[in-house]
């Protein structure tokens, strides 16, 4: 799977930093569309970054959100990773 690594980044700060209960539809919300960040949301959660939530496609390829999502402690790692590398 082919991932925008700046949108990666944007999803796990974003979840990161999100309430502890985790990110509902907002989490959707970015100028490059929903399918977009579904689509990094499915890389994530093949990566084990997400938990309590997940990412389903469809045979037509659409994808569907249980929401709410959140971050695995492996995921908090990786965006708290990627966030110390954007301030150097």
């Amino acid at each position: 799977m082919n991932v925008d690594k700046n949108l990666e980044k944007e999803v796990l700060t974003r979840l990161l930093h999100a309430h502890p209960t985790g990110l509902g539809k907002e989490v959707l919300d970015n100028y490059r569309g929903e399918k977009e960040v579904a689509s990094v949301l499915a890389f994530l959660q093949d990566r084990g970054f997400i938990k309590d939530g997940h990412v389903t496609t469809d045979d037509a390829g659409e994808y569907s959100l249980n929401l709410p999502i959140k971050l695995t402690a492996s995921g908090v790692d990786e965006a708290r990773k990627l966030e110390g590398d954007a301030s150097q």
